[in-house]
């Protein structure tokens, strides 16, 4: 039986986020704890349906 691994597969860090705050003109310093909270709430609940975004990642992978 092959080792099953619990790598994990996708993450966002702070960076990010200050990256894509960055990208839309908005500085560094106004990403504060409260708002990386808010953000963080705002990427749960896009991806609520999480389960069918990897259904259809592996989908796309096994057919290319």
């Amino acid at each position: 039986m092959p080792e099953v691994s619990n790598e994990l597969v996708f993450t966002l860090t702070r960076d990010d986020v200050v990256a894509g705050a960055r990208q839309m003109g908005i500085p560094e310093e106004a990403i504060t704890d409260d708002v990386l909270e808010q953000v963080k709430k705002g990427v749960q609940w896009g991806l609520d349906c999480w389960e069918e975004i990897v259904k259809e990642s592996i989908n796309m992978a096994l057919k290319s």
